[in-house]
């Protein structure tokens, strides 16, 4: 019988990943998510001494190792492919919510926001920072340049450009799922950023029955595997939401935080990429900020989780 939460969060652990700042990332989900749910450690640094260090201290959590190193690029893509599909077939939940390492969770309930989108538009299967058109501007001063990404799956629509031609094979591989996903409204480069994003159930789902869950040889393709789960959900026929407008709780960038620590704390962000930098502040000091607001919570997080 699966065991029933309301959400799943899955993290990938990379050959470089610490310990303690997996710990410190796991530490902020439980202060802060109330729902019931489950962590998954999609573990492809082929260092058992990382996730056991953790594990040490969180019993509670469930790793997944890698038989063999998938890297980054699509290798990503089919190593998380794999925790999603144990986590479908051990759990019932609504909700999987992808954490890299360098994401963290700075204030409480983020996941209600994320269930109530699923439940109001059962069609959105993959949800967060969604990137669109060829710059992006966000809420907090920042604007994405998303020139390369329109480029790339535009080389593998033409073919015989030279981006499409470094890798034939994968590329003829993606390119009737890129044009399924364009019959299904997709544009070329539209993604929802990989530092931090949310599947529904539904959406997991979907791609599984399509066969994309992996999709078969293109673990080698050089595209990110954000941009490929993206193409791939509006190719299974869903769509893509946005949860960072407004004061909805996703506040992410690339390279380093969106903003500083504390206006993205004023502005109701709860769920932040990246923690690696901000202007002079290292990891070590912005995790600091966000544990020491933990400690001085005077909201003390629920001694038991609620199901939502």
């Amino acid at each position: 019988m699966k065991q029933s939460v309301a959400l799943i969060v899955v993290i990938p652990v990379g050959p470089k990943c610490r310990p303690e700042f997996i710990l410190d990332t796991l530490d902020s989900v439980q202060h802060y998510i109330h729902s019931t749910h489950q962590v998954i450690l999609s573990d492809d640094s082929q260092n058992p001494a990382i996730c056991a260090a953790v594990t040490a201290q969180r019993p509670e959590v469930i790793v997944l190792p890698t038989s063999e190193s998938h890297g980054k690029w699509l290798g990503l893509y089919v190593s998380l492919c794999n925790a999603y599909r144990y986590a479908l077939d051990n759990f019932d939940f609504e909700a999987l919510l992808r954490l890299d390492t360098d994401a963290l969770i700075i204030g409480h309930d983020p996941e209600l926001p994320i269930l109530d989108l699923f439940r109001r538009e059962p069609t959105v299967g993959l949800a967060g920072r969604l990137i669109r058109g060829i710059t992006s501007p966000d809420d907090l001063g920042n604007v994405w340049d998303n020139r390369v990404v329109r480029e790339m799956f535009t080389s593998i629509g033409k073919v015989f450009t030279r981006h499409f031609l470094r890798q034939p094979l994968i590329h003829w591989r993606i390119r009737p799922v890129m044009f399924q996903a364009i019959y299904n409204g997709y544009e070329f480069g539209d993604f929802v950023f990989g530092g931090t994003y949310v599947f529904s159930r539904r959406g997991l789902e979907a791609l599984r029955d399509q066969g994309f869950l992996p999709l078969a040889g293109v673990q080698k393709a050089q595209l990110e595997e954000d941009y490929f789960f993206s193409m791939l959900i509006k190719a299974a026929g869903l769509e893509l939401g946005d949860l960072a407008v407004g004061d909805l709780p996703f506040g992410v960038a690339w390279v380093g935080l969106p903003a500083a620590p504390e206006t993205l704390a004023q502005a109701n962000k709860k769920i932040i990429h990246s923690t690696r930098s901000w202007q002079d502040m290292k990891e070590q000091d912005i995790r600091q900020y966000f544990k020491s607001r933990r400690t001085q919570d005077a909201n003390a997080p629920l001694l038991q989780p609620v199901a939502v």
